[in-house]
């Protein structure tokens, strides 16, 4: 079993969520509210394996909208980019990379509905840090749909 329950021809590449969680389901118990922004809450988990295909990662962030898990952000050093992003091939397939001269890298599966799921990895060209960002594209779309609250106006 792979990163994401692994790979199945017939799924057409990303599993939709992030290890055992799925995406919508509220936030776990024991999880640690790093930060709040309107909508959205941020978490870590303690004792969360902070590794991807054998090779360490900094941190995993959780993203909820609306206590839905929406997003996982896993910030990875750079000794271990080139390990992730070969692990990462092997699992989901050959990337899209729309800028040769760019090192971001983005996957998407073939479903639609809440399994709908793209990827992206992204490597910073000046300290080679990386950044894997999973994303429900179900939950995304649904954001647009849904207009942010306006923010109260300071009466003079």
């Amino acid at each position: 079993m792979g990163l994401f329950g692994g790979i199945r021809k017939e799924d057409g590449g990303l599993k939709a969520g992030f290890r055992e969680m799925k995406w919508g389901e509220a936030p776990r118990p024991g999880m640690t509210l790093l930060d709040e922004n309107g909508p959205d809450r941020f978490f870590t988990t303690e004792g969360d394996d902070l590794s991807l295909g054998g090779a360490s990662v900094t941190r995993i962030i959780y993203k909820y909208w609306q206590n839905r898990l929406s997003e996982v952000q896993i910030e990875i050093p750079p000794a271990s980019v080139e390990p992730v992003f070969k692990h990462l091939q092997a699992e989901w397939g050959k990337p899209e990379r729309p800028n040769r001269f760019i090192e971001d890298y983005f996957w998407q599966n073939d479903k639609q509905g809440v399994e709908a799921t793209s990827a992206s990895i992204s490597k910073n060209p000046n300290t080679r840090v990386g950044t894997l960002l999973i994303q429900s594209r179900y939950i995304q779309a649904k954001r647009t749909l849904i207009p942010s609250p306006e923010p109260p106006v300071a009466k003079p």
